[in-house]
């Protein structure tokens, strides 16, 4: 089973509300914990579709990574591409966008205290460090 890295008490109502996120949508969630674990999340767009590995071997948190491939059925580009695989490290495009609306997904779900608390948290990548800085001053602003 993959590791979760948060285990405080608010961690189950951000996951709830992932997925009530994604049920609202009518996109179905597939919790698969019979894939290897070099396999990434996937988002299938057409079929509004994730199919989460929960045997997924990465340095991000499931939370994240689920509130990424939700992003690409949310707001991404439908016409782009049919099929999205989690990558911590793709930064072009409609990865970059999935990440960034990843960042604000999260963070309206839970205002984090400061950004460094936040990519702690969720153990985002440190290359989107000025995404997390400027979605927090826009969360902050805004609430």
């Amino acid at each position: 089973m993959n590791k979760i890295f948060c285990y405080d008490y608010v961690y189950p109502d951000i996951v709830n509300a992932l997925e009530l996120k994604a049920k609202n949508s009518g996109t179905v969630l597939i919790l698969a914990d019979d894939l290897l674990s070099h396999v990434p999340d996937t988002a299938l767009i057409k079929n509004k579709a994730i199919i989460m590995n929960m045997n997924f071997q990465v340095n991000v948190d499931y939370c994240y990574r689920l509130a990424h491939e939700l992003s690409h059925i949310l707001y991404g580009d439908h016409d782009a591409q049919a099929v999205y695989q989690f990558s911590e490290y793709g930064k072009r495009g409609e990865e970059l966008l999935a990440h960034r609306n990843a960042i604000k997904m999260l963070m309206k779900i839970k205002a984090p205290s400061n950004p460094n608390n936040f990519m702690n948290y969720y153990h985002i990548p440190a290359w989107l460090e000025k995404d997390v800085i400027r979605t927090f001053k826009e969360v902050i602003i805004i609430n």
